[in-house]
């Protein structure tokens, strides 16, 4: 085979780049929704497709950035709607449920930031890998737990249950190598079947949204524990807390917002992802040194959660939009300033690591 005609860089964008069209189709009617789902599930597919570009031909600064960013965003556009979706009086998932699987995304980027300034790099364990893969496949199946009968929903656990194994046999026979992950997500779905059948698809979709939170903080642990040391030894400077402080306090607030549904959910749905996109642009800045400064930083983070909370508080929620051209507006600021870190590709780029 010759060198394919696109490049990992454009699978990337090109996933970024459609993204807002599954959430846009989640809102829509029943006919959308399933279009939603299968649409969402190859825009996920193309993970494999340019993780396999770039481990072939090489990966860029460019794509270092852009891949984590469109994996985390795609989970924060998945699982958004699932509070405002509604089956009967229930909504698809509850707030706190969507909350605790977005914040590892929020918390764990910020870490990098601080880790990136002083060069550790946790490493990346076999369920981080799998995470992103559990949450993907984990909302497929929320989906279908609320959008079909209980009896069809089985038969579909069942085939989570039997077809990783059927690959995992396909993929021994052929390379004789035991995919693990198959056996994860074989057992996983095989836990699903006995509650379902007993208790159906409500106790299914809430029981399934437990182990895709508890999955996504165990994963998360690895970057979790090098924090402790610089906690006991005071290390943290000024700029390290404010990146905390911004990886919590504005989503909480930004999340409390979107489900009571005080404007479109889009403009919220659009301020966290650019809050993720800078964290994650952060990350690169940090590593070379020359990340904003904490009241820069600051300022950004502050009047975006002062603007949430007022908006909260009971003042006009037109001031979230003014919460929304701040994370734009300084946001761009940020991806300017830092253009030739992911543009250049920089000579001291190479090994730097990311999740």
């Amino acid at each position: 085979m010759g060198k394919p005609p696109i490049t990992a860089n454009q699978v990337t964008l090109l996933r970024i780049v459609l993204l807002p069209l599954g959430p846009y189709l989640l809102y829509g009617s029943i006919s959308e929704k399933w279009f939603a789902l299968a649409f969402m599930t190859v825009l996920g597919c193309t993970d494999f497709v340019d993780g396999w570009l770039a481990r072939r031909y090489g990966s860029t600064e460019l794509g270092r950035l852009m891949d984590p960013i469109a994996d985390k965003a795609f989970v924060l556009v998945g699982f958004l709607p699932f509070i405002h979706l509604m089956k009967g009086a229930e909504p698809w998932l509850y707030p706190w449920e969507v909350g605790l699987i977005l914040a590892r995304e929020y918390v764990i980027t910020s870490l990098r930031s601080v880790y990136e300034q002083r060069r550790i790099s946790p490493k990346t364990p076999l369920l981080a890998k799998i995470k992103a893969w559990a949450q993907m496949a984990g909302s497929g199946v929320i989906f279908l737990l609320r959008m079909v009968p209980g009896d069809w929903v089985l038969y579909a656990i069942v085939l989570g249950t039997v077809l990783p194994i059927v690959f995992l046999g396909i993929r021994f026979a052929v390379r004789r190598v035991v995919w693990k992950g198959a056996l994860i997500f074989s057992g996983w779905f095989g836990v699903l079947l006995p509650i379902q059948y007993l208790w159906g698809a409500e106790a299914t979709a809430h029981f399934l949204a437990v182990t895709i939170i508890g999955i996504t903080w165990i994963s998360g642990w690895t970057y979790l524990t090098p924090v402790f040391p610089l906690l006991r030894k005071g290390e943290l400077q000024a700029g390290d807390l404010v990146r905390l402080f911004g990886a919590v306090i504005p989503p909480t607030l930004l999340l409390i917002l979107s489900n009571q549904q005080v404007l479109s959910p889009w403009v919220v749905m659009l301020i966290m992802t650019v809050e993720l996109s800078v964290a994650g642009l952060d990350n690169l800045l940090c590593f070379h040194k020359v990340q904003a400064s904490a009241a820069l930083w600051g300022v950004r983070v502050g009047l975006v959660s002062l603007l949430a909370a007022l908006v909260l508080l009971g003042q006009p929620a037109w001031l979230l939009y003014g919460a929304l051209a701040v994370s734009i507006g300084l946001s761009a600021i940020e991806f300017y300033r830092g253009r030739r870190y992911y543009l250049e590709e920089p000579e001291s780029a190479k090994g730097r690591v990311v999740d």
